[in-house]
């Protein structure tokens, strides 16, 4: 076999971890909150030497390593990721890939993730903007590498404590933002005022955008078909607009894209949202009918995420990242525990980071998580009933 993997791991733990996050999407539990973490590239090269900007390199690299980070992660980090004797592949560009179909640039750093540098610089640019083509910029590529390791994986041997598994390719998926987050990646900060100064205009080019990130959507979906159980879109570019703004500039776009892909399956309509996102949890409920909140921000109070949305939207997080890094292992214990206390009752918590766990985050961290949680449990068979939410 070309590449091969032994994995250190009880397979007996996978149908436990299957079994909680299979109960979660039904707002119950097993026998604890499930818990499972934001942890990507950035975190794992350093701890192999790796130069972030070499992950990059070519499709077999970025397999060979995405294989190395596998092992590592399920071995060593205490959360329900692996649900079954496979590990997971597909291509992986950060958050660039949707800005550089459309024309933008991306900035590639030596030891840190790639960006967006906007490029249109003033409205008239904005006015003559295209619609982009599904197979645009880095779309194209990631294409072509996720064809290239479907077909690694039929060369890939993997093993569980010598009990044989595989490699699982992930649904093909380009997109993830959000019209209006494309936008603020494609303009930069000025297209906050240009909203207020030129509304016509910017409607105009956010729905260009959805245009095209419904096509792409649709190719993606050409090229493998298999079921998708989930529909996501970022809004990190949102959370510092007020409400009126939110609805006019990304209810609408974001609307268009969850009902052609996101309705009508088991995680339809999860948004992602860092920061505080407090003042539009209404839209986010009432207007975008949101039905799961993913790795949303640690500014968020976990009982403000348990009033706004228990009952209604599974919830994912929302552990400070930060104090992960750097605290103690008794405060993200706690941290962990206020998390479950507050939210754990509604039904459906994912516990996880609140978003995205930081470089050099020590393993014991991730115990911490894992040892609230079981301390947690269910109590005298089951937490607490939620009488709130809808």
């Amino acid at each position: 076999m070309r590449f091969e993997l032994e994995i250190d791991y009880d397979p007996k733990k996978t149908e436990l971890s299957r079994q909680r996050l299979a109960a979660r999407a039904d707002f119950r539990y097993v026998d604890r909150v499930p818990v499972l973490y934001c942890v990507v590239a950035r975190y794992f090269a350093p701890l192999f030497n790796l130069r972030y900007i070499d992950y990059f390199k070519d499709a077999e690299t970025q397999y060979y390593w995405q294989l190395q980070f596998a092992r590592y992660r399920i071995e060593n980090i205490s959360e329900d990721v692996c649900t079954g004797p496979f590990v997971i592949i597909h291509p992986w560009f950060d958050n660039v890939i949707p800005p550089s179909a459309h024309g933008g640039e991306v900035g590639w750093l030596d030891d840190d993730p790639a960006r967006a540098i906007p490029v249109i610089k003033t409205v008239e640019q904005m006015e003559r903007f295209e619609v982009a083509e599904p197979g645009a910029g880095l779309r194209s590529k990631a294409i072509e590498w996720w064809l290239q390791m479907k077909e690694f994986a039929t060369q890939t041997k993997v093993r569980f404590n010598g009990q044989e598994g595989h490699v699982q390719m992930g649904p093909l998926m380009l997109a993830g933002l959000s019209p209006h987050m494309i936008a603020v990646d494609l303009v930069g900060a000025d297209f906050y005022w240009w909203m207020l100064e030129y509304p016509q205009e910017c409607h105009r080019f956010l729905e260009k955008i959805t245009q095209a990130e419904i096509a792409s959507e649709a190719n993606c979906r050409r090229i493998d078909p298999r079921p998708r159980a989930a529909y996501r879109l970022s809004e990190d570019s949102a959370h510092i607009m007020s409400p009126k703004l939110f609805k006019e500039f990304c209810v609408p776009y974001a609307n268009a894209m969850f009902e052609r892909f996101g309705d009508g399956i088991q995680f339809g309509r999860g948004i992602h949202m860092c920061g505080d996102s407090t003042h539009l949890h209404t839209m986010l409920k009432e207007e975008l009918k949101m039905t799961h909140f993913e790795i949303f921000g640690y500014q968020v109070p976990p009982e403000t995420a348990a009033a706004n949305h228990g009952g209604s939207a599974l919830l994912w997080g929302n552990i400070n990242p930060m104090l992960m890094k750097d605290g103690s292992y008794q405060e993200v214990k706690q941290a962990a525990w206020d998390c479950i206390d507050a939210m754990g009752p509604c039904g459906g918590l994912l516990l996880g980071d609140g978003a995205n766990v930081c470089p050099g985050t020590p393993l014991e961290s991730f115990s911490a998580v894992m040892d609230a949680a079981e301390e947690f449990g269910l109590g005298d068979g089951k937490l607490p009933q939620w009488e709130g939410g809808d």
